[in-house]
């Protein structure tokens, strides 16, 4: 099977500034050395030949920022983009969209917080004793801007590992990050979507809670607030 095109997320810490006056960001759109929920690891070097050859600097600058992977949604074109010893760096100034205003709010609001890459697999090699597959070469189309999300099944195994408080506290700190930012000035499209994003992290909580144990969620039929919610998880979870 050839993969023509994936996405893969970066963990936290992928934002490293936003210069909210300048309309600029910079962090990670790749993080180096650590195996992914995929079981994916990215080598340093994978994307060096790729950069070269369609990044800022080369000819034919054509690798670019965008907004959720939506090709009709560009961000920008970094006008930095290089890899150093943590990933994949970029530094990009937001174009004067409706939409590229809302993102630099929604990065100030910390609604928005991690980066993908979508590329093409060149090399890797597989180990079979692992199941880890080491990612050596890259073609990279596009550094996305995205918002965070999880599968309720990996977040159960996550939250029973040592690192559940930080998963739990992690996605408690989203919807509260929502919640603030809905009572800020955004077009239709953007608080639309971030209702969207709010009902889907918090039915992650919920279906999180009852596969630990089953839970009645609702009391006198109003629902927990996420203070409630992160209270009876992290009990679960001790």
């Amino acid at each position: 099977m050839i993969e023509y095109y994936l996405t893969k997320d970066t963990s936290g810490g992928s934002v490293k500034d936003v210069d909210v006056k300048q309309g600029i960001v910079t962090g990670y759109f790749a993080i180096f050395g650590n195996v992914d929920a995929d079981n994916d690891i990215i080598m340093p070097g994978a994307a060096k030949k790729t950069i070269e050859e369609n990044g800022p600097e080369s000819k034919k600058p054509r690798i670019m920022h965008l907004l959720q992977h939506d090709i009709w949604r560009p961000l920008a074109k970094p006008h930095v983009l290089k890899e150093d010893n943590k990933g994949i760096y970029f530094e990009s100034k937001i174009s004067e969209t409706s939409y590229g205003r809302d993102a630099i709010k929604l990065y100030e609001d910390k609604v928005l917080s991690e980066h993908s890459i979508g590329f093409q697999l060149i090399k890797h090699e597989m180990d079979q004793s692992t199941g880890i597959r080491t990612i050596k070469e890259i073609k990279l189309w596009e550094g996305s801007t995205v918002t965070w999300g999880a599968n309720a099944e990996a977040l159960v195994v996550a939250v029973k590992q040592e690192n559940g408080k930080d998963v739990a506290e992690k996605i408690i700190k989203k919807i509260d990050a929502i919640n603030h930012a809905m009572k800020g000035n955004y077009t239709d499209e953007t608080f639309r979507m971030l209702e969207i994003e709010l009902k889907q992290l918090q039915q992650i909580i919920v279906t999180l809670i009852e596969k630990l144990e089953p839970v009645n969620t609702q009391v006198e039929d109003k629902p927990l607030t996420s203070e409630e919610m992160l209270k009876i998880l992290l009990n679960k979870i001790n």
